[in-house]
């Protein structure tokens, strides 16, 4: 059986890795994979062995013919989309109608990141900015949700099928853990943050991005403030090129590290103490889950445009900081996020409700001075509120790990469109 993925995240990487981590877990059952992505992703695939051809926005509808030309070579049985959101938004990036792709006649399967079943197909984005996205979904014959992130039951009606995304990073050994952390110049006693943060959070030519530029820019700068108050021996770790958003970290402090392979990415994870991201759908925050590396996630739940605003959610919080309060004067206007700076408030709210994952990672309101400050001093050392948050993301990664291998699900689901695997 062949698979095509078409996998055309912009920025991120997240889609991608995801793509890939289902089609690593179909090789075992004879499924042959075959990608299209864009020139951001081309070193990733590299790493992994699986064929793949790259397009670019700026080929507009050239893209259209590059595609029907791997349809013809590769022929296909099923084309997978990696995932919905990003593959449709090539209607504005490529000017061209995503479905195109069904002329083929061949099924079409979306990864479904974020249940859009169970939304009304409005993307909450930088506050006023709204991205209406195709309801196309709806017709598609079948889905497949990955966990983490997505609920771990299939939908009443078998259209929606979880499996299994992440099963942890290769074990990294106490002393191999040691050497990694004496490298970064980390010793034994200090404690060491992976702050996961993407280029797409700081640099963007989407349309929201104007109206996003003071949370993308004045966020770092109050996490910076709450970081400098962790105990001395708290340490930062900045994988890839620091931005000026996050170079107020104090530089004695603060280690960086240039981008590098998924597999180094992976044990420079595990010789990390904590994560701490503003993105609840990182993919960093979801691996350091399943492999037993405690998360922290800081969101924003208040819209503030004036000084009323501020009133009425000071209120709600039962009050700001000193700090807080003059500092949210310089990120106004402020949306709620939960993928900052985007927003995705309301978006995501169907995926979160219920969700076991929601509560295996410790989060807490970016506005709120002392829980994120008292938050990650605990994870990194109170071995009591450690052990806790760790036994909770346990227990959620022990019910990822017991859902049916990733290779019966996607068979289940081909069955389902009369195609054989194998």
């Amino acid at each position: 059986m062949k698979a095509l993925f078409l996998a055309l995240s912009p920025q991120g990487f997240g889609e991608t890795l995801i793509g890939l981590a289902l089609a690593d877990q179909l090789v075992p059952v004879g499924v042959t994979s075959h990608f299209i992505v864009e020139e951001t992703a081309r070193t990733i695939l590299a790493e992994r062995g699986h064929e793949f051809d790259v397009i670019e926005p700026g080929m507009g509808k050239l893209a259209g013919l590059i595609v029907d030309d791997v349809v013809q070579r590769f022929r296909p049985d099923v084309i997978i989309l990696a995932d919905y959101f990003t593959y449709v938004t090539i209607s504005v990036r490529y000017q061209v109608d995503p479905w195109f792709i069904e002329r083929y006649g061949i099924p079409v399967v979306p990864i479904d990141i974020w249940e859009w079943g169970g939304t009304d197909f409005v993307v909450d984005i930088a506050g006023d900015h709204v991205y209406r996205a195709s309801e196309r979904f709806r017709a598609l014959p079948a889905c497949l949700r990955p966990v983490p992130l997505a609920h771990l039951e299939p939908d009443d009606a078998g259209h929606a099928r979880p499996f299994r995304v992440a099963s942890g990073e290769a074990p990294l050994s106490a002393r191999a853990r040691s050497r990694l952390r004496s490298s970064l110049g980390v010793g034994e006693q200090d404690r060491l943050v992976l702050i996961a943060t993407a280029r797409w959070q700081v640099t963007s030519e989407a349309a929201y991005s104007q109206a996003a530029s003071s949370v993308a820019s004045g966020v770092p700068p109050m996490v910076t403030h709450y970081l400098e108050q962790l105990p001395p021996r708290a340490r930062f770790l900045l994988i890839g090129e620091i931005s000026q958003a996050w170079s107020g970290l104090p530089t004695e402090r603060t280690h960086a590290v240039l981008p590098c392979p998924q597999q180094e990415f992976g044990a420079l994870l595990q010789a990390a103490d904590a994560v701490l991201s503003l993105n609840l759908g990182g993919t960093t925050v979801w691996r350091a889950v399943m492999s037993g590396v405690p998360a922290m996630v800081l969101g924003n739940s208040y819209r503030l445009r004036d000084a009323a605003d501020i009133d009425r959610a000071e209120a709600l919080a039962g009050g700001f900081t000193d700090f807080v309060r003059e500092a949210v004067t310089e990120v106004m206007p402020l949306h709620p996020f939960v993928m900052w700076p985007l927003g995705f408030h309301s978006f995501l709210r169907p995926l979160l409700t219920g969700n076991p994952y929601a509560d295996a990672v410790a989060q807490a309101e970016v506005l709120d001075e002392r829980a994120v400050v008292d938050g990650l001093t605990g994870l990194l050392f109170d071995p009591g509120y450690r052990a806790t948050r760790l036994a909770i993301q346990d227990s959620y990664a022990s019910k990822v790990f017991a859902l049916p291998p990733t290779g019966e699900v996607f068979a289940a689901m081909a069955g389902q469109l009369g195609i054989t695997v194998g």
